[in-house]
């Protein structure tokens, strides 16, 4: 059974003729006849009681699988316009550290409003790996911290807010009850992946720290898990930005410092995706209502 005899068939019992049905498929009606024939074999059934090519009439085995290859058909057609009209899903990259539904979603449901085929898909890197997958093409865009997108020119970046650093430390760090400000965590190492760039910011910072009268003393681990566990088990601290997800930890705490990281919408110069555009519209438009 294929596609070409389903056709046959329902063009003939919509016709109730052969001759006219293979006039408007452009076939021969001989052509047409062997098409109906072979779905009949397959079938096991007579679909038509055939008085001539130009006069034949459905039998009850005909009636019923006309009305089901009619619905059939009906179906195939609106899935393909649906598909066909259905704008590309946005590959979206997003840090795999971060807390993102005190806005995503909004932001989402916004592009849906304005088109309501809006789709995304989401992967979540850490900031070197969104950086390298954007290049490759393997994603359309990325929400990441500006540091991380500044430094290519194959990128174009759109500053769209910035968030709050904070100091995350446990229960179980020594005297964690009598922290109460920055100037506090003097004496705890401060824990920073293995990273050149989180290595800068942790120099920059000594100068915020300047204003809390002292200097942080960082201490290097593999990766941003092993940061988050050395936190969690209380064997230090980590400074950290406001959308990580550990701070939702029910034994975890932070505490502001009085220092922000630009966070951007980072996408290939080269890009010019309608899908790309609307979530970047609607992106900026809602950090710019302050609705976050």
């Amino acid at each position: 059974m294929n596609n070409r005899q389903i056709e046959c068939f329902l063009e003939a019992a919509r016709l109730l003729n052969f001759t006219r049905a293979a006039e408007n498929l452009i076939l021969p009606q001989p052509a047409v006849s062997r098409y109906i024939s072979a779905l009949e074999e397959e079938l096991g059934v007579k679909l038509f009681h055939r008085k001539s090519s130009r006069q034949v009439v459905l039998t009850e085995a005909g009636k019923a699988y006309y009305n089901l290859f009619q619905r059939v058909d009906q179906e195939l057609r609106r899935t393909k316009q649906s598909l066909a009209n259905a704008a590309p899903a946005l590959r979206l990259g997003i840090n795999k550290s971060w807390q993102t539904t005190g806005f995503l979603p909004k932001v989402v449901e916004m592009c849906r409003a304005r088109e309501p085929q809006f789709r995304v898909v989401y992967e979540c890197l850490d900031f070197r790996e969104l950086s390298e997958a954007l290049k490759a093409k393997q994603l359309d865009a990325v929400i990441a911290l500006e540091n991380y997108l500044q430094d290519t020119q194959e990128f174009t970046v759109e500053r769209i807010t910035s968030i709050r650093r904070v100091i995350l430390y446990s229960d179980l760090l020594p005297k964690a009850e009598t922290l109460m400000t920055p100037d506090d965590f003097y004496p705890y190492d401060f824990l920073i992946t293995d990273d050149p760039l989180v290595r800068k910011l942790a120099e920059e910072s000594e100068m915020i720290f300047q204003a809390y009268h002292f200097v942080p003393r960082f201490r290097t681990v593999s990766n941003q898990e092993t940061v988050v566990c050395c936190v969690e088990n209380g064997t230090g601290v980590a400074l950290l930005d406001e959308w990580c997800h550990a701070r939702y930890h029910p034994h975890l705490h932070c505490i502001h410092v009085d220092e922000y990281m630009p966070v951007a919408f980072g996408r290939l110069r080269d890009t010019d995706s309608s899908t790309v555009e609307l979530f970047r519209e609607c992106l900026t438009e809602f950090f710019r209502s302050g609705d976050v």
